[in-house]
């Protein structure tokens, strides 16, 4: 049996791994057979389903962090865009437009553009700011008056609600921080390689293990055949 590529990614090991336990705990059901009484096996799995969770959950916290990243490049959007229309009612011939739009600009300059450069945190302080100076009066009366203005600031809200959300997970995701996925791969590839291939390749042998180990073998060679095509595809790219 073909050992499991290295250069598989995270995400592969992850799905292969669920798999094999999968496979593992459906054939060792029957208390009765033989895989299910192999000790060394149950051993190996144990090993193999501990560092699957693992791996998951790390994953999942790489999300978080690029859930965090779009949700600030949405806002910073938002931020543009709202400067692009305000910008160009200001410029309008237009005296009740025109008179409208300098007000909100006035409002928005007090944060600028520089906003969109601040930290995570100051940026979200001063949207919150900003977007109270929108929420007086004289500001709704104005907004009411410029058509889609009121769209760009709703989205604004919406950006920094999901920012506030991200930026939750993102804190949970580093109080409970573990090891990287990419460290958990090393591990978790070293005990499908080094521990588990081998002894299935040895239990291909007998009668009552063959069926287990074709599908196990079946899974890696899905795997295999994926990164290999993967990888070739990028050396050709890359010519």
């Amino acid at each position: 049996m073909k050992k499991l590529n290295a250069n598989a990614r995270v995400a592969e090991l992850d799905t292969l791994s669920d798999v094999l336990v999968r496979i593992y705990k459906a054939y060792s059901q029957d208390e009765s057979s033989a895989i299910a009484k192999d000790a060394n096996l149950c051993v190996i799995m144990a090993e193999v389903e501990s560092l699957s969770a693992k791996i998951t959950t790390a994953i999942k916290k790489d999300m978080v962090v690029s859930r965090l990243n779009d949700a600030d490049i949405e806002r910073d959007r938002v931020i543009r865009g709202l400067s692009a229309a305000l910008t160009g009612y200001a410029a309008l011939p237009i005296e009740s437009v025109k008179n409208s739009a300098h007000s909100l600009l006035a409002i928005f300059n007090k944060y600028g553009h520089k906003i969109t450069k601040k930290t995570y945190a100051e940026e979200s302080s001063l949207i919150e700011s900003m977007l109270e100076d929108f929420g007086s009066d004289s500001a709704k009366a104005c907004i009411a008056s410029l058509q889609g203005v009121d769209i760009l600031i709703s989205q604004l809200r919406a950006a920094q609600d999901s920012f506030n959300k991200a930026n939750d997970d993102h804190t949970k995701a580093i109080v409970n921080k573990g090891e990287s996925a990419t460290a958990i791969k090393k591990t978790l590839l070293s005990a499908i390689n080094a521990k588990l291939i081998p002894y299935l390749s040895a239990l291909s042998l007998l009668d009552a293990y063959k069926d287990y180990v074709s599908k196990c073998e079946s899974e890696i060679t899905k795997t295999n055949t994926t990164v290999a095509a993967r990888v070739k595809t990028t050396q050709e790219q890359n010519l």
